[in-house]
């Protein structure tokens, strides 16, 4: 999201900024990367197989297979989640 103009507006980053801001968060201590418990790449292709997938929610995909792979309730304001079949989610105003 740090690269997209739109959302960032002149604090934009570019994808190496991006990366080294990703590194040093993964580098704090208490956070980890979420990884799905199983069956979580299959679940993801399931997803956008699955129906009328548009590419730019491929990465929605990707948090709602890891969600659905480890039983997780997704937050989020974004709706376009509700296109996913099997998301438990907490909708945000």
């Amino acid at each position: 999201m740090v690269c997209q103009p739109k959302l960032m507006g002149r604090a934009v980053t570019t994808a190496a900024e991006a990366s080294a801001l990703l590194e040093a968060l993964c580098q704090q201590p208490g956070v980890a990367m979420a990884e799905p418990e199983q069956h979580g790449w299959e679940v993801f292709h399931q997803l956008l197989r699955g129906g009328e997938i548009p590419a730019r929610f491929c990465t929605d995909a990707h948090l709602a297979a890891l969600a659905i792979a480890n039983g997780w309730r997704l937050v989020s304001f974004d709706r376009d989640f509700e296109r996913f079949e099997g998301v438990e989610r907490l909708s945000l105003p």
